[in-house]
């Protein structure tokens, strides 16, 4: 018999709440999706809560139906944040080795990891990740893992990042209320990056850029290890916005015609007008519409500015020079028509465009850019958090339930 585990993550995003249901079988080291739901964001605002009430609901809509999909009930997971205010720090931290032979041992781990945490930490926000990101013993630099070795001081430097108190506070209510429990509350950056990101790229160093309905994320990654994490309040909806503007349309109907246009290609002559049929909207007076306006006019100058902040961040941050894979875009923004050309004039590095890793199970509706943080969700939690086997105590607990209201109703009937 196959061993396998369950994993659950939701993923917090901008402007939908997605539960994926994973089981991972630990022979074939491979995952296969049992469910995947989306429900509207109702209650977040680039990513923060501004209703209760409603943030809850929106949870509750997306967990139950993608229970429904897997017919069996969930009351834990790995819930993904990104919102702007998120921050990061890096930390150096230094113990002397507690041992009377010299030897490291898990507890130095330990105290150097509490050490890393003493920084003066933003008011109101408090430290959701430390991240190691090498060791020092004894002045011998770039050190994986300590334990075993021998020295007199441990140093470590650390990435740090922090979310806001009140606001984590909120989104523990709302989980409470839904009964779930939180095994991992994870900036999706770090999600991301385990679903669209190789080894070498990361130690090479590369800026991922996940880009989402209002917020973008920002993580970039050097020697291995994040060294810069940053959300900004931008996203796919501010070219929707212009679009709508520009064009006259709903913001539905505009949302049609930013996803709808990237079928568009240069053969096409931008002069000629186009009937906005031809995007599914159906519209009581004939509506057309210029491609030369909408992508030359209004998408390229959103997109150049909003790769302009980014490029802004990612000189503030010092690390610019510290990037030569480049730039990896993801994220549901990251579908928008000459995304990949505009960001190249914008940011003088190579860049690509990351798709879901190849996943087994119900995959048909995922397996597009939008998705990259939820299934990374799922990576996340098997490599970096604890299991606990209660999805799969729930399984077994339905069937047990089965099989005893059979036994309670044939027994009665037995001689």
């Amino acid at each position: 018999m196959q061993h396998s585990r369950i994993i659950n993550g939701i993923d917090i995003g901008s402007t939908k709440i997605t539960t994926i249901i994973g089981q991972y079988f630990d022979v074939e080291d491979r995952f296969n999706i049992v469910a995947v739901s989306s429900s509207p964001a109702a209650g977040f605002r680039k990513g923060q809560i501004v209703n209760i009430d409603q943030a809850t609901q929106a949870i509750t809509q997306s967990v139950e139906a993608a229970e429904r999909m897997a017919g069996f009930q969930i009351n834990n997971a790995v819930v993904s944040i990104a919102a702007n205010y998120i921050e990061s720090q890096n930390s150096h931290s230094i113990v002397s080795i507690s041992s009377p032979n010299n030897e490291i041992i898990q507890h130095d781990i330990s105290r150097i990891i509490e050490a890393s945490k003493s920084v003066s930490i933003p008011v109101g926000k408090e430290i959701i990740h430390v991240i190691p990101r090498k060791y020092i013993v004894d002045d011998q630099d770039g050190v994986i893992n300590p334990i075993g070795m021998s020295g007199s001081k441990l140093e470590l430097e650390s990435h740090l990042i922090f979310a806001s108190s009140p606001a984590i506070k909120n989104i523990r209510k709302c989980f409470d209320d839904v009964g779930i429990k939180i095994d991992s509350l994870v900036y999706s950056g770090l999600a991301s990056a385990k679903a669209c990101l190789t080894n070498t790229e990361k130690e090479l160093g590369i800026a991922l850029i996940d880009i989402g309905g209002t917020v973008t994320s920002l993580t970039i990654f050097t020697e291995g290890k994040p060294a810069f994490s940053s959300v900004i309040p931008v996203g796919s909806a501010n070219v929707t916005n212009d679009l709508a503007i520009g064009l006259r349309l709903s913001l539905e109907d505009a949302d049609k015609v930013k996803l709808k246009l990237e079928k568009f290609n240069n053969s096409q002559k931008f002069e000629d007008e186009i009937d906005i049929s031809q995007f599914g909207i159906i519209s009581e007076e004939k509506h057309k519409i210029s491609l030369q306006t909408a992508i030359n006019g209004i998408i390229k100058p959103r997109l150049e500015e909003i790769f302009t902040i980014i490029y802004n961040q990612i000189e503030s941050s010092g690390l610019i020079n510290l990037i030569p894979s480049g730039i990896v875009l993801t994220g549901g923004g990251s579908q928008i028509l000459n995304i990949k050309d505009t960001c190249s004039k914008v940011i003088p590095l190579p860049v690509r465009i990351a798709n879901p890793p190849k996943i087994g199970g119900v995959i048909d509706d995922i397996q597009n850019p939008a998705f990259v943080s939820s299934i990374g969700l799922l990576q996340y939690g098997l490599t970096e958090v604890q299991f606990t086997p209660s999805a799969n105590k729930k399984i077994a607990n339905s069937f047990t339930g089965i099989f005893g209201k059979l036994k309670s109703i044939i027994e009665p009937l037995l001689p």
